[in-house]
């Protein structure tokens, strides 16, 4: 055979296989369209092919699949016939054959049954779409406050594909930076001004309603809108409305608000999230009362949200984060506070206690802040706290309750609010979600709103609530109890709290698991430092001990502007200052990740031993100047070995050196995370589940039940693109709602880090 003859089947096999050959994914997988019983899989491919969604209950048993149809770089594959709060993975490919195993991070957990209290987070983000490091910084922040409770809904209230919402720039500048979080976190968009340059809500055409599947037909809950460019959605407890404040009308009387109105008469929900780009109070980058879509959002559409009991109203638009307190019937403009302020307090747990929703007003939030530049006064009279840093807000709702968190780019905490919906107890810790390490210590905390008999009873379940273990009886109700956690393993864990006498005033965590390795933030980002900022040197003992010295929040130092502690400042500059404080660990560090802000040199010790350094090459002495300089705010990480660590109590320390006497500032934060792991011990052969008459829990448990989770139910799924036109779930169903809501119920879950006592609301 003639090499040319050779070379022609060569030439055919070849492109065969070129053909055969997967598209390549110009945009990830992501998720649309969440309910209870389906969700959309949406990517983008460069070149046309047919895509297929394989699905099922677990990573190696995708025994499901979707196919769309030829000729598409657009897939949108509808997954239906899906049970409720249900954990699936799926795998998205374009060659047609499914893989023998799903990536463990390609999953979803289907909404709850629509009105269950089953406890869920949100993520939201406004005005974030640089593609640039402040917004990297914004989610990675957020992903390190979040720990394994990662949300469950990201919420996007516009401005997310700067400058003009093109194509490219939603590739690059949104679906490239969430990719790993919208692979298995469903959003739900509002439309920006920015990605109104590009598209038309009128037509619902351009980039921003080609990347997006939203429910115009009421399939996720609410009255259908027959639009993309504003819709309703329930999941758990909540209704939430998303409005398009830019490029629809916002007049009274006109479609939009004339649907709003509709579809909040008819919701019977717990509660009432609405959100839209143009928040109707702010002083920020933008001034709501001099520019006409803050106007007429405030002016037109929160009467309609007031009267039919909204609770929580989110915007962005305005580069800043901006909070109000409990606020009511302010549609003026100008804005004023005077006889709109429903409860002018801090709304902390730990502070002037709970906004309660049993009644008029709502919260407002601008979340403005996700990776644009900000700016601003944030001086508004509504607003208790601003503050002109990059951010995201988490939101957690448990049942009656709903906790709003500021966390800061750095990873700081800078504000927290609380809902309550009632009188009632209010479990604040554990919330649900949390991996906990089997024979540590845990901190049981909740604070109660009314009058109750002042005593109450806590107790454990290993098994879902099948079955309990007293943990305390008829202690008396001053808001915390620790105790020990069982040394047993199990997914399914859960605390009880519940009035000793008043059999209505009762709580009970959502479940969270007892692991032998899990992570702990031993120092987060703002936390409190014992200082020395002294002329003279410490003890030589410094890095080891602690006490008398005095403390403070960080970030610690002076000439930025910017300390939460302001640290002494003189000339010539004191060389060197120092940091320490004591943790406690429950078992064996595994590994730890180090994350530190400085200038211009640091060193840091465990045990008195330094694990790192950098600035520091000419030695440690307190008299010696950093080698170089650094930037304002330098950041730095590393991984830290785990022998370093000791079982129980460390102590963390940390130097910090100026350039020269003349160094104009310094600066000092750090944050530590470790993995720890413990030994379980092997269960006795009768072991089994606690039992509701079994003695109280001191540290010693029973095996870990064992794993009692529902199969996934057998069900095809229909798909393809453009499926807009296919029936609703049936979930949600309709209420009547004519006047604010006064029932009472639980309270949102806050973090095991919360440190708070509880207060009684009259």
């Amino acid at each position: 055979m003639s090499r040319s003859a050779l070379a022609r089947p060569i030439a055919a096999l070849a492109l065969g296989l070129l053909l055969a050959a997967p598209a390549t994914a110009q945009r990830a997988p992501y998720l649309q369209r969440l309910t209870p019983t389906e969700v959309t899989v949406v990517w983008r491919t460069a070149d046309a092919a047919r895509g297929t969604v394989c699905w099922g209950p677990a990573p190696d048993a995708l025994s499901e699949r979707v196919d769309g149809v030829d000729g598409l770089t657009q897939h949108e594959l509808r997954l239906a016939g899906l049970s409720p709060n249900t954990r699936y993975w799926y795998a998205a490919v374009t060659d047609g054959a499914c893989p023998a195993r799903a990536d463990e991070a390609d999953t979803f957990r289907t909404g709850p049954p629509v009105g269950s209290r089953e406890p869920f987070r949100l993520w939201v983000v406004g005005d974030s779409g640089t593609g640039g490091s402040r917004q990297r910084e914004v989610r990675d922040a957020m992903l390190a406050h979040a720990g394994d409770r990662r949300p469950d809904l990201f919420l996007h209230v516009g401005d997310m594909a700067y400058s003009s919402g093109t194509t490219g720039e939603f590739t690059d500048r949104f679906f490239a930076v969430y990719a790993d979080i919208l692979r298995n976190t469903p959003c739900w968009p509002a439309m920006g001004n920015h990605e109104g340059y590009t598209s038309d809500s009128d037509s619902e055409s351009g980039p921003y309603y080609d990347a997006y599947v939203l429910p115009r037909d009421g399939r996720a809950g609410g009255v259908p809108s027959g639009t993309e460019a504003w819709y309703s959605f329930d999941h758990g407890n909540v209704h939430f409305v998303v409005l398009d404040s830019y490029d629809s009308p916002r007049s009274p009387g006109g479609s939009m608000l004339s649907w709003l109105e509709e579809d909040l008469a008819a919701t019977d929900q717990e509660w009432i999230v609405a959100y839209f780009h143009h928040p109707p109070y702010t002083k920020g980058s933008h001034d709501s009362d001099t520019e006409r879509a803050h106007i007429d959002m405030r002016e037109n559409a929160l009467p309609i949200l007031e009267a039919w009991g909204v609770d929580v109203v989110l915007g962005g638009h305005s580069h800043i984060y901006e909070r109000s307190y409990l606020v009511s019937g302010a549609y003026d403009t100008p804005t004023r506070a005077a006889g709109h302020i429903v409860d002018p307090g801090d709304g902390r747990l730990d502070g002037d206690g709970a906004y309660d929703m049993v009644g008029p007003g709502a919260l407002y939030v601008v979340a403005g802040h996700g990776g644009a530049g900000v700016s601003g006064d944030g001086d508004h009279p509504l607003m208790y706290f601003s503050e002109v840093e990059n951010g995201s807000v988490l939101v957690d709702v448990n049942g009656g309750s709903m906790t709003l968190v500021n966390v800061r780019r750095d990873g700081a905490e800078t504000d927290r609010v609380t809902l309550v919906r009632g009188e009632g107890l209010y479990l604040l810790a554990p919330t649900g979600g949390e991996r906990l390490l089997a024979g540590s210590e845990l901190a049981v905390r909740w604070t109660g709103v009314g009058e109750g008999s002042g005593q109450v009873d806590l107790a454990l379940s290993l098994d879902g609530g099948a079955s309990w273990t007293p943990i305390v009886e008829g202690t008396e109700d001053d808001g915390e109890h620790r105790f020990t956690l069982p040394r047993v393993l199990t997914e399914d864990a859960r605390v009880r709290l519940s009035d000793s006498v008043e059999v209505d005033r009762e709580d009970v965590s959502a479940p969270f698991a007892l692991t032998d390795t899990t992570e702990i933030t031993l120092a987060p980002f703002g936390g409190t430092w014992e200082y020395h900022d002294a002329p003279e040197a410490p003890p030589a003992e410094w890095s080891t001990t602690l006490g008398g010295w005095p403390s403070g929040p960080a970030q610690l130092g002076y000439g930025d502007g910017d300390e939460a502690t302001v640290l002494r400042d003189e000339d010539p500059n004191v060389p060197t200052v120092y940091f320490r404080r004591g943790v406690e660990l429950p078992g064996e560090v595994v590994s730890a990740q180090l994350d530190v802000l400085y200038d211009d040199g640091i060193a840091v010790f465990v045990g008195g031993e330094q694990v790192f350094g950098v600035n520091v090459d000419d030695g440690l002495a307190h008299e010696v100047f950093a080698s170089d300089a650094s930037g304002d705010d330098e950041r730095a990480s590393a991984t830290i070995d785990g022998a370093a660590f000791t079982v129980g109590e460390n102590v963390i320390a940390a130097l910090v050196k100026q350039r020269s006497g003349g160094s104009s500032d310094v600066s000092f934060d750090l944050r530590l995370r470790v993995t720890v792991r413990v030994d379980i011990p092997d269960p006795p052969p009768d072991a089994g589940a606690p039992d509701r008459d079994a003695g109280a829990v001191d540290g010693d448990g029973g095996a870990a039940p064992e794993d009692a989770g529902a199969e996934a139910e057998d069900a095809g799924a229909d798909g393809g693109a453009g499926d807009e036109g296919a029936e609703g779930d049936g979930e949600g169903g309709c209420g009547c709602r004519t006047a604010r809501r006064s029932d009472a119920g639980g309270l949102l879950g806050l973090a095991l880090v919360l440190w708070v006592t509880r207060r009684r609301r009259g």
